[in-house]
């Protein structure tokens, strides 16, 4: 498929710089644990009907949790008397609760959404082109970074290293890292040369003729819509709840 064919993804990305500051303006728990709940939910149904992996999502929330584990470590925590405080136990659920409902929202927004696709949709936005470009490029690079540690960790495990706490593990790891560094270089410019070949530019490669916002899928507006909706809702609620 010609990424003139992709799916426009204008809306999506839109829905969630509503949720981001939706997030931030919301100072409610109540009102932000219902928007959880909401996210939640619709992220079960999604890994239930086979549109979202459960593995990828239950890894980025994994690594947004540990984040989340350090931030109740420290605010909460009145050091060194290890005394509890109210206010930032209050903080911490916010922050937690804030986190979460973002990186769900991600998860189920731009699901199944390349990195190129994201770079599109906010160049489609209003970002500048330039912009856009190095956007798809430093996906791009993390998602070779992540693949060349993937290939050296297997061929590690293949000739049977195990990690240990020794001074072998250390000296084995930083070359690891250096051999990363080093693969990765080589195949960013493997990858140069190909988009080169192609006709790259930096200003044609990450966008596209976007068509009119009213000749969108009515699918795309009634998702937004249906964010913006289910947002207000809480904040109603939550506003007569108190």
């Amino acid at each position: 498929m010609s990424h003139e064919h992709r799916p426009d993804g204008r809306l999506r990305v839109a829905a969630i710089l509503v949720v981001s500051i939706a997030v931030t303006v919301i100072d409610s728990i109540d009102t932000l644990a219902v928007l959880l709940g909401v996210a939640a939910l619709a992220t079960a149904i999604l890994v239930a009907r086979g549109k979202l992996k459960f593995r990828s999502l239950y890894k980025r929330l994994a690594i947004v949790n540990f984040f989340v584990f350090w931030v109740w470590l420290t605010i909460p925590v009145e050091w060194p008397t290890i005394q509890l405080n109210d206010l930032g136990i209050t903080l911490a659920l916010k922050i937690s609760l804030r986190i979460n409902l973002i990186a769900l929202s991600v998860s189920i927004f731009l699901m199944r959404m390349t990195g190129i696709d994201f770079a599109r949709a906010v160049v489609g936005l209003g970002m500048p082109q330039s912009l856009g470009t190095l956007l798809a490029l430093t996906v791009r690079s993390i998602a070779l970074l992540d693949n060349t540690r993937s290939r050296l960790t297997q061929a590690m495990r293949a000739r049977a290293y195990r990690t240990s706490a020794s001074f072998r593990t250390l000296r084995v790891s930083s070359q690891l890292v250096a051999w990363l560094i080093i693969h990765a270089l080589v195949r960013s410019e493997r990858i140069k040369l190909g988009l080169a070949a192609r006709g790259y530019t930096t200003l044609r490669w990450p966008t596209r003729q976007h068509s009119h916002w009213h000749s969108l899928p009515r699918s795309e507006w009634t998702l937004f819509v249906g964010v913006v909706a289910v947002i207000l809702s809480a904040w109603i609620f939550s506003r007569l709840w108190t």
